[in-house]
């Protein structure tokens, strides 16, 4: 399976590197938060990092603008449908996870990759939440400036 488009839940510090990080290496990303102001600043917070990559010669404006029109704010799972990854990183709280993995479950193929980037929780326990267990993976990103 090819990955295409990488859908984000949690646009707070974690996720929106995470967001980076894939913009910038080519991917279509889906950035989900409830907090419409939380989107606006991880927006912002990722215009401001492409720019400062182009500045550091790390890629030129008009590869930091192709990034940047690769990244769609989203409110709502749903949007979620055609992802071919999704990488949650929100609160840690077990039984919140959970839901959003047995909701994310019931939208997306069966071939989506569902990852938590949690750093305490065991994925076990997320994943027994899942009617496909198998699908769920850990993944961690420790973002650090470009």
């Amino acid at each position: 399976m090819e990955i295409k488009s990488i859908g984000i839940v949690g646009a707070g510090a974690m996720g929106s590197g995470i967001a980076q990080v894939f913009l910038v290496s080519g991917y279509e990303v889906l950035l989900l938060d409830q907090n419409e102001s939380a989107l606006a600043k991880a927006q912002e917070s990722i215009r401001s990092g492409l720019n400062k990559l182009a500045e550091k010669g790390k890629m030129t404006i008009q590869e930091t603008e192709a990034a940047f029109g690769r990244l769609y704010l989203i409110s709502k799972t749903a949007n979620f449908e055609k992802c071919d990854l999704i990488i949650e990183a929100i609160v840690e709280d077990l039984d919140v996870k959970k839901a959003l993995f047995k909701e994310l479950e019931d939208i997306v193929s069966d071939e989506c990759i569902l990852a938590s980037n949690t750093s305490s929780l065991p994925i076990t326990s997320i994943a027994a939440a899942l009617q496909k267990p198998e699908r769920m993976i850990g993944i961690h990103f420790s973002i650090r400036p470009f």
